[in-house]
């Protein structure tokens, strides 16, 4: 590799350094993910918070485990020894695993009872799955002892003593010396905040100080959280606390990030919603007696117990009916229990699924290959389905339906295998584990039983309405991003008919749930039982249910400040930027590649997935670069196209002539390769003597190059770097207490959302006469990419005559870029003293609430009647370690606003810039040689 493709290489390494470094872009470039305007809007608010302990409660489908991915890649780039826990339901711990693989370059085990404590190197980082029941097993999983963050997917969906178990572990514990996990991110779209004991833990984990006050004045959470937030609002109106530091520090729900798709339309598909009432035939009827007459002896019980559940079931196979009758729900009715079970002796007709067959046909006469997901009432019932669905249909005999059974009876590689699968038809039952990506199989669903849960079929959707490959664009030039179809069948006259009713007068079908506490919950399973028992009633209850609905979680009105990107052109530039970063790296690719630095190619794999590989060039001594252990047999494969993961994603590709798959990697900020070649092309970069020598090249663009003939481009490129300051500057100490520590990390953080890193690139074409021109993007592009090659004649390349004035010019571009770069200082000095005051507001505050905590802690051991005098001595122990653990925080918060007041002085007035240059001047072609 010659110095002039080593600088080319080192111009690119420098830009994707400083955008890594970007607090708007590093999480998203990173993550093989379309960056969706409200996963940068939590982005932004979480990272720039004081502590990372938060609860994402985005509507399902919202791509709340894209955004986790994008905080686990800054902080695991700025904290590589970072070890995290990812707990999550262990049907969807697979997902996870890919997920993390092939769109955050994550390789994360699946830990199982069998596991030992895994040994790792002091200092290096991890990313294990742990799934939910394993939690609280002996040996507990997970322990703060062996992670610093703690990641619950679906926490709602837990067992709440293994939740509350989670919460105790994010909280000071009684042995005061026990780590507590750094940071939190809770994800569930239904974090039942409305139930108290659910409550306590969600709260407790994500505001763990202001909750022991709460539990030592004996009130709940949020109730605690609602007056502090109630009180301090006034502070707000009266001037005397800023909008900011309200949100950030006393809002309720400061820590609890909601999005839905009505804060932001058109982002997901549009829903089309079918009815089927299927018309009973001799043999239904019965079944809708029975139904109906035990629905009104039951009315009054709740939706959990009897009559329902075995009502539900009438429609189901003639198995799992003949099982049901003889429960004592229809005892009271014999005569007709006797009837129904005389119809089923007859083994009659079906109309049900007669009419799932004409619905299929419809389907599959516009399109032979549609695929469709029916969702079935229990495991009896998906067989049925699948046996008589074959008989039916001979193109699905063989390989053409797969099927998930409840949640008992299929295990997670028949899930894998059921979504992953090349079947037509995916029968499932209604339950199933949220988190599971449906869209991927297909875009339309069948109820064929119609589950009484409004949550269940608002999960079941959600598995088929989500974000995907494509939308964001879409959504950004105001176009729909598709469509999803949804059949819902019920026999007329029935119960179900009824209930369906009722969820319509809802909308539960058109648009997914808000946020349901306890007592709306319960409100909305008492509209079902009633409408199943034919009262009445129920229409106007849910009329009046459905207004309340369209409120959703009650979060803070206040606005966020400038953290929050609000404009369409706020959003299309950060999405622009991460879209042009991702080219570069496609097109530093192929320069690797095409330099004989790295031995490339772009092929196609089974698949179909385009990918790149890359491994070490036969002549060890053309790669200027280590990395790792990537040999001159063994390539490495990458993506480099987020919109190129295939669907569903896989972890692993399998190349032609090859038998095995190999792990693709994501080409981007965070892959150990990716940011190992980073640093080495920068370092070599550095290391470079600007020369005034022009290098004599050859374009392969000849539309270009014939403009360019003769010419000769000087290409600058200069970055200032804020972040070497910060890291200098705001660093932890040996003496910091935890909370200290954790503080300061987010310090920096927040402190590159004032001061980021800046890359600013100028191209001057200066002709034979002298002339000097500005040139455009697109010469600075072919500039740096693989098809500008440096001749190879020397004859040639000493005929090439020096630039005059070449110094000067360069000087000239960089005090122009150094003017531009002091004026953004000077804009941003104002915003950066505003938001430092919200920062101290907000520190202030919460150092308060620590500080009230441990005096009512204190206050608590004084209040204890103890004559013995060696607990009175333990008392008085514990006060006094209260005590130095109020002065500990006291200081470290002083000390860390001493250090963000230096740092900013520092940070407004510097301008010190790192500037590179490259000399060319543009061949003819004819003079091109091997």
């Amino acid at each position: 590799m010659n110095s002039f493709h080593l600088a080319q290489s080192g111009f690119h390494a420098l830009e994707r350094l400083v955008a890594a470094e970007s607090w708007e872009m590093g999480g998203a470039l990173g993550v093989a993910a379309d960056p969706y305007p409200h996963q940068i809007a939590n982005l932004r608010r979480i990272l720039a918070d004081t502590e990372i302990r938060h609860l994402l409660a985005d509507e399902v489908g919202m791509g709340k485990t894209v955004q986790a991915l994008m905080i686990l890649n800054i902080l695991r780039r700025r904290d590589p020894s970072l070890r995290v826990a990812i707990v999550a339901p262990e049907r969807i711990c697979y997902q996870w695993q890919v997920e993390l693989s092939a769109r955050g370059h994550i390789s994360a085990p699946i830990l199982t009872d069998a596991d030992e404590e895994q040994e790792h190197p002091d200092g290096e980082g991890y990313v294990h799955l742990i799934k939910a029941d394993m939690v609280r097993r002996q040996p507990a999983r997970p322990s703060p002892e062996g992670y610093d963050m703690l990641i619950v997917d679906e926490i709602h969906a837990m067992n709440l003593e293994d939740a509350a178990f989670l919460s105790s572990l994010c909280r000071e514990r009684q042995r005061r010396d026990a780590p507590r996990f750094r940071h939190v991110l809770l994800l569930t779209a239904t974090p039942r905040l409305g139930n108290r004991d659910w409550a306590r833990a969600v709260i407790g984990a994500i505001e763990p100080e202001r909750s022991e006050i709460a539990n030592l004045l004996g009130r709940e959470p949020l109730e605690f959280l609602s007056e502090d937030a109630a009180a301090a609002q006034a502070h707000v109106s009266d001037g005397t606390l800023s909008a900011a530091a309200y949100r950030t520090a006393f809002a309720a729900d400061r820590r609890i990030l909601r999005q839905t798709r009505s804060q932001w339309p058109g982002m997901a598909p549009t829903r089309k919603v079918h009815t089927v009432r299927t018309a009973p035939s001799d043999a239904e009827v019965p079944k809708i007696k029975l139904q109906n007459a035990a629905c009104r002896d039951g009315r009054d019980n709740p939706i959990g117990s009897a009559p329902w559940l075995q009502c539900r079931q009438m429609f189901r196979a003639g198995s799992s009916l003949r099982e049901m009758l003889r429960h004592r729900t229809f005892s009271a009715h014999q005569d007709l229990r006797d009837e129904v079970e005389t119809t089923l002796s007859r083994n009659p007709g079906n109309a049900l699924f007669d009419d799932l067959c004409d619905v299929l046909l419809g389907y599959w006469h516009k399109d032979p290959e549609r695929r469709i997901i029916i969702v079935a009432g229990d495991t009896p019932t998906v067989d049925m389905l699948e046996r008589r669905l074959s008989e039916m249909f001979p193109h699905l005999s063989e390989g053409g339906i797969a099927t998930m059974r409840g949640r008992y009876n299929t295990d997670l590689v028949h899930v894998v295998g059921a979504v992953q699968s090349e079947a037509t038809v995916l029968i499932m039952e209604e339950f199933v584990e949220a988190g599971l990506n449906l869209h991927n199989f297909a875009e339309d669903m069948i109820f064929y039983n119609l589950p009484w849960q409004a949550s269940r079929i608002d999960q079941l959707i959600g598995r088929l309405d989500r974000l995907r490959s494509g939308g964001l664009i879409a959504y950004m030039k105001d176009r729909t991003v598709g469509r999803i179809g949804i059949w819902r069948m019920v026999v007329a006259g029935s119960a179900d008919e009824r209930v369906l009713e009722a969820l319509d007068l809802m909308e539960v079908f058109e648009q997914p749930l808000p946020y349901l506490d306890e007592a709306l919950s319960q409100r909305l399973d008492r509209i079902i039982t009633d409408a199943a028992a034919g009262r009445d009633s129920f229409r106007q209850a849910a009329s009046e249910l459905k207004s309340e609905l369209s409120f959703g979680l009650n979060q803070s009105g206040e606005d966020f400040g400038p953290a929050q990107p609000d404009t369409a052109d706020d959003i299309s530039e950060i999405v622009g930027n991460i879209r042009a970063a991702e080219h570069a790296g496609n097109d530093w690719l192929r320069l690797l590649h095409f330099s004989g630095a790295l031995k490339g190619g772009f092929p196609k794999s089974n698949d179909g997935e385009r990918v790149a590989t890359l491994s070490l060039p036969p002549l060890l001594e053309d790669c200027p670069y280590k990395l790792g252990a990537m040999t001159t047999r063994e390539s490495e494969v990458f993506r480099w196209r987020r919109d190129r993961l295939g669907k569903p994603p896989k972890k692993d590709v399998v190349l032609p002539k090859e038998q095995l798959g190999k792990r693709a990697r994501f080409f981007s900020t965070g892959d150990e390769i990716h940011d190992d070649l980073v640093c080495q092309a920068y370092a070599t970069l550095k290391v470079m003597t600007v020369s005034p020598t022009t290098v004599g090249v050859h374009l392969s663009d000849e539309g270009l190059a014939s403009d360019l003939v003769g010419k000769t481009l000087i290409l600058v490129r200069s970055s200032w770097r804020p972040s070497i300051l910060m890291d200098k500057q705001i660093r932890t100490r040996d003496d910091d207490v935890p909370a200290v520590r954790v503080g300061r990390l987010s310090d920096r953080r927040w402190m590159s959302t004032l001061f980021p890193d800046v890359i600013r690139t100028r191209c001057l074409v200066v002709s034979a006469d002298g002339v000097v021109e500005v040139g455009a993007d697109k010469i600075t592009r072919a500039l740096l990419g693989e098809g500008c090659k440096p001749t190879t004649n020397r004859q040639i390349q000493k005929m090439i005559a020096p630039v005059p004035e070449f110094q000067r010019l360069v000087n000239a571009l960089a005090r122009e870029m150094t003017q531009e770069e002091r004026i953004r200082l000077g804009n941003s000095r104002e915003e950066a003293m505003s938001a430092f005051s919200d920062r101290r507001q907000t520190l202030t505050s919460e150092t308060e609430t620590y500080v009230r905590w441990k005096q009512l802690s204190i206050e608590q051991l004084r209040s204890r009647n103890i004559q013995d005098q060696q607990q009175i001595q333990m008392i008085e122990g514990q006060i006094a370690a209260e005590q130095r653990r109020m002065q500990a925080r006291i200081s470290g918060m002083t000390d860390r606003l001493r250090t963000l007041e230096d740092t900013l002085a520092n940070l407004a007035n510097n301008s010190m810039s790192d500037t590179f240059v490259i000399l060319a001047r543009v061949l003819p072609s004819a003079h091109l040689v091997n």
